[in-house]
């Protein structure tokens, strides 16, 4: 064994004292509950203040970005208004869908006008089954939970549900705890 490994093995044999925690801080009182909540509501009250900090300090740069914004258009409109035109009187490639023109720099492209549909997906859905279209409908099957969960019991620890009036098992529902919540209200 050499000098190192003889280090180390003596460290890992050495029994050292675990360092003592410093005590918990437990409330067993009045005071320290309302020590305690005076702390939470300046902390709140502090985040509070930092957050109002953050959305003016965005509202700000927002602004900011809007003026860049402007800027760019102001700067670069016209230009992009004169290869605009300039594309209208050379020979362009041309597709079904767009028009392009190659430059060493870049590539100026025209998309053709396109149909774009607004859909009313309530009002589609009954003209297609009027129209004896229901092949072209989706039919979407989901529980009311909402109903269905006012007639149920569980147990949490087998995550069994029945229906509470019959005892009949539910498939494809388990019962969890949920933890407890705490929460401080303030005057």
């Amino acid at each position: 064994m050499d000098k190192e490994e003889k280090i180390i093995e003596a460290a890992r044999t050495t029994n050292f004292p675990e360092p003592e925690e410093p005590p918990r801080f437990i409330i067993d009182n009045d005071d320290k509950a309302e020590w305690a909540l005076r702390k939470i509501k300046e902390a709140e009250e502090e985040h509070a203040r930092l957050m109002a900090l953050i959305d003016k300090e965005q509202q700000s740069l927002d602004e900011r970005k809007a003026t860049f914004d402007r800027a760019l258009e102001r700067d670069t409109g016209y230009l992009t208004a004169a290869l605009n035109d300039y594309m209208r009187t050379v020979r362009c490639r041309e597709t079904k869908t767009q028009q392009s023109y190659q430059l060493l720099s870049g590539k100026l492209v025209r998309r053709m006008p396109s149909v774009d549909y607004e859909v009313d997906g309530e009002s589609l859905a009954k003209w297609l089954n009027e129209n004896g279209r229901e092949d072209l409908v989706k039919v979407t099957i989901a529980p009311r939970w909402g109903d269905l969960k006012k007639l149920l019991t569980g147990d949490t620890e087998s995550g069994a549900v029945t229906i509470a009036s019959t005892g009949e098992m539910v498939e494809g529902v388990k019962a969890v705890a949920s933890p407890e919540k705490f929460s401080i209200k303030f005057n």
